[in-house]
């Protein structure tokens, strides 16, 4: 009996069903963020493009917010896909990492809508913020409890694909702490700054590269 095996049957859940948990909650949590955009009671009553212009304008805030949301949940999913890819062992603590990463992303779409309705609040923002910088910090636990555990498959997780990962699940948090900053300094437009997030992860994607191609360069002229 494998070392995994044996863990699996100790703790009583693989890896497929966690994934399968993982997947379930991502689904609905994606799914309810829409329903965030409500329509308004009038909009049976009101039929002109004047309201209709008044209102796509009130709900922009809202948008914004459901726009960041599900493309950062998104972004959460494709990480928990390659980070548990390389998972070998799924134990006790590891479970209970995920379950508490959960719980923050089931939040996300009751503080999505919150931070909408009350978009000249600094507080609504900082809550928002503040449940992004959650679930960031649950997948680096997460990464980091794999790294130093010995919990990933080492074939899988060499050393630059570590730090490569660990720079990736600090971007989030660090962002949330500024956007949380300027939500506080008064800016209503403080969650523009996840805008910046598929720019710093193309950066540590190049960066990455580099590095390979000059191990590589080394390992040949060697």
């Amino acid at each position: 009996m494998t070392r995994s095996e044996y863990e699996e049957q100790l703790h009583g859940l693989s890896k497929d069903r966690m994934e399968a948990l993982v997947d379930g909650i991502f689904a609905f949590a994606m799914t309810l963020l829409v329903i965030g955009l409500d329509l308004p009671d009038k909009a049976t009553l009101v039929q002109s493009s004047e309201f209709v212009s008044a209102y796509l304008w009130e709900i922009l805030p809202d948008f914004e917010r459901y726009v960041i949301a599900f493309f950062i949940l998104g972004a959460f999913w494709v990480a928990h896909h390659t980070m548990h890819h390389r998972v070998e062992i799924v134990d006790r603590a590891y479970i209970w990492l995920n379950l508490g990463t959960l719980f923050f992303i089931t939040l996300l779409p009751f503080t999505t809508s919150f931070s909408g309705d009350f978009s000249r609040v600094a507080l609504a923002s900082v809550v928002f913020n503040l449940n992004l910088f959650a679930i960031g910090i649950g997948f680096l636990l997460q990464w980091e409890y794999g790294i130093a555990s010995s919990r990933f498959n080492r074939e899988k997780a060499a050393p630059l694909f570590v730090r490569e990962g660990r720079l990736r699940n600090l971007i989030i948090p660090g962002l949330s702490l500024v956007a949380t900053a300027l939500a506080l300094a008064g800016s209503t437009w403080s969650s523009t700054v996840y805008l910046l997030i598929p720019v710093l992860f193309a950066l540590i994607r190049v960066h990455a590269r580099k590095i390979r191609d000059e191990q590589d360069f080394g390992r040949s002229s060697g």
